[in-house]
C-alpha cells in the first residue's frame, strides 16, 4: 500500500483550466468541432430500454442523441430526441402498439439506412466545407467513421459548430442545414459592414 501526500490549499489562488481553441471560424480545422471518442467515450444506450424511460433518461442528462447498442455493446443504431417525440408515440399507439412496449429497437435509426462521414475526410476538411457538405441535413448529428478500424469513431453535432461559430441560432432546434444557413447569412453580413479606404 502507498502513502498519500497531502499538500495545504492556503496558498494556492489558481484553477487548472482545459485546454481550448480559441477564434475558431469556418477556415479552422473540422476536427475542432468534432467529438472524439478516444477522448470522450460514446453515450449508448440498449435496444431493449423501453423508450418511454428513455426520454426521461436524455432530458435528465440533457442530451438529444444515444447511440443504439445490443445485448454485446455492438452499434445497431441511433436514437435521438425528434426519434422519441409525442408525435411519433401517437403514431404508433395508432398503429396497434402500447406505449408502454415501445422499446428502443421500435424507434430508434438502424444502421443500414444511416450515412456516416470519413474521419479521413473529416480531418482533411475545414468547417466551412463540412457544412457546405451537411447543406441540405435536417437532423443534428452526423456520425464519424475511421475507415482502418472500421468503428464509429466519433461524431460532429450541429450544436457544436453553432456554439464554436457563436451562431446566433436556438441549440436544442437546431440542424446542419439551419447551422450552413446561419453561419452563410452571418458570414455575408459581417463581410457587408467592411468599410474600404
Amino acid at each position: 500500500m502507498k502513502t498519500l501526500t497531502y499538500v495545504s490549499t492556503k496558498n494556492v489562488n489558481e484553477l487548472t483550466w482545459p485546454t481550448t481553441v480559441e477564434n475558431i471560424t469556418l477556415y479552422s480545422s473540422a476536427l475542432s468541432v468534432f467529438t472524439d471518442f478516444q477522448n470522450a467515450g460514446p453515450r449508448v444506450i440498449e435496444s431493449s430500454t423501453p423508450a418511454d424511460e428513455l426520454v426521461h433518461l436524455m432530458r435528465k442528462e440533457h442530451v438529444r442523441m444515444k447511440i443504439v447498442v445490443d445485448e454485446n455493446n455492438q452499434f445497431i443504431g441511433i436514437i435521438s430526441l425528434e426519434d422519441l417525440s409525442e408525435d411519433v408515440f401517437i403514431k404508433q399507439v395508432a398503429n396497434g402498439f402500447k406505449r408502454s412496449e415501445l422499446m428502443v429497437a421500435d424507434l430508434m435509426r438502424s444502421k443500414e439506412v444511416l450515412l456516416a462521414l470519413s474521419y479521413t475526410s473529416l480531418k482533411h476538411s475545414d468547417i466551412e466545407s463540412l457544412l457546405f457538405s451537411q447543406r441540405n441535413n435536417s437532423l443534428q448529428h452526423l456520425l464519424v467513421i475511421d475507415e482502418e478500424t472500421k468503428a464509429i469513431r466519433g461524431l460532429v453535432s450541429s450544436n457544436d459548430v453553432a456554439r464554436h461559430l457563436r451562431l446566433d441560432i436556438d441549440v436544442s432546434y437546431s440542424s446542419f442545414e439551419q447551422t450552413y444557413q446561419s453561419a452563410i447569412h452571418g458570414q455575408k453580413e459581417s463581410s457587408s459592414n467592411l468599410k474600404v479606404a
